[in-house]
């Protein structure tokens, strides 16, 4: 459960492109880093696809 274990902290999740992603210099600021498993042959999700995955993976579980 990713809520669960992140408890009270505060998060941002940032979505990059499909194509470039995120610069590197936001993502060497990111404290954790998170990726969502891809099927074999699709090398990328559109941003709010990845958002909507994210966000129930932070959803609070109970």
């Amino acid at each position: 459960d990713v809520a669960a274990s992140l408890g009270t902290a505060r998060v941002a999740v940032l979505i990059g492109s499909e194509r470039a992603g995120l610069a590197d210099a936001t993502m060497a600021a990111a404290a954790v880093r998170a990726r969502i498993p891809m099927a074999p042959g699709v090398d990328s999700l559109n941003a709010a696809a990845a958002s909507a995955i994210a966000c129930y993976a932070l959803r609070p579980q109970g």
